[in-house]
């Protein structure tokens, strides 16, 4: 039960950072990669904050990352 709450959270986390890469849509590469470590970090923190373990928090950020922007893809591909 607890990662079905983190990944909803997290999902929230990467809608956030889609709306904040979008406001910053003129900055550099470098600090959009920047600005991709912090999230997931904050992801990571909120994890492990609610009670998973560090491997298990791990990956659960990293597969609600992958959710997320593979479905971004897939519906930029089809606007475009």
């Amino acid at each position: 039960m607890k990662e079905y709450v983190v990944f909803l959270i997290q999902m929230l986390i990467w809608s956030s950072f889609s709306l904040i890469e979008w406001l910053s849509g003129r900055d550099r590469a470098f600090f959009k990669g920047l600005l991709l470590c912090i999230f997931l970090y904050i992801a990571f923190l909120l994890a492990r904050k609610i009670g998973l373990r560090t491997r298990k928090a791990i990956f659960t950020t990293m597969f609600t990352a992958g959710v997320y922007f593979s479905c971004q893809h897939f519906f930029w591909e089809t606007l475009h």
